[in-house]
């Protein structure tokens, strides 16, 4: 998110762009960890070589006492007072920037956050800057842990969204039932390989899609967007 407000994708993260209520967290800020998959389910969803993933997982970082006092503190306050207040919570995903991608994910954040007894937020809302990045996984996870709906808004794989989609790839078992995705799709076979031309990220997706299901809803330009959207419960 290369947004101006600083985040894991196009907005100082680790690339240039880019349920109901919330898990409990112990005194130090960490989200509680369940295992909600059944004996003898696999770990990932069938066809996709795991080996050749990323893991985006928290339990791949260790934080200092000092990052994880900085993480309670970014994920306490008044902003997340409103989100767990709020009936429906919705976690949005994507490129970040001022323009473009970015633009539209916002415009994806308002139409969500404009409805009744419901909250829409993104991760770089939260206040941790580019140099803190061993803390964005960890305060995703939260996050996740409290919205009721996750809403990936796709376009390309260019963008730190595509760690976001690594991390919703190895956490699908417990996002894949609030899970949404609006990909973007495009009539020209070279504009789509142009956009879409990340292999691992395929990966990523092709699983996420088969994990959210009928909760895929494709769009072509921002009038169509607004409809996508609108197919959100």
């Amino acid at each position: 998110m290369d947004d101006s407000d600083g985040g894991p994708s196009d907005d100082g993260g680790p690339s240039d762009d880019g349920g109901t209520g919330g898990p409990e967290t112990n005194e130090t800020g960490d989200a509680a960890q369940t295992d909600e998959s059944t004996a003898g389910e696999p770990a990932y969803v069938e066809g996709v070589d795991e080996s050749a993933l990323v893991d985006a997982s928290p339990e791949s970082l260790t934080l200092t006492p000092a990052q994880h006092e900085r993480l309670k503190d970014a994920l306490h306050g008044d902003r997340l007072d409103d989100i767990e207040y709020s009936d429906r919570r919705y976690l949005v995903v994507g490129r970040g920037g001022d323009e473009g991608p970015g633009q539209r994910r916002r415009l994806v954040r308002d139409l969500l956050d404009e409805r009744r007894e419901a909250t829409a937020f993104m991760l770089e809302e939260f206040g941790l800057t580019g140099d803190e990045l061993d803390l964005w996984a960890p305060a995703f996870e939260i996050l996740c842990g409290q919205a009721t709906h996750v809403v990936g808004v796709l376009e390309d794989y260019d963008g730190g969204h595509v760690w976001e989609l690594g991390y919703l790839y190895h956490q699908q078992s417990t996002v894949r039932d609030v899970l949404w995705l609006l990909k973007r799709v495009y009539g020209d076979e070279t504009v789509r390989r142009e956009r879409y031309d990340n292999g691992m990220a395929a990966s990523h997706l092709a699983a996420l899609e088969r994990a959210a299901g009928e909760r895929v809803v494709e769009w072509e330009d921002e009038a169509d967007l607004r409809r996508a959207v609108d197919e959100v419960p």
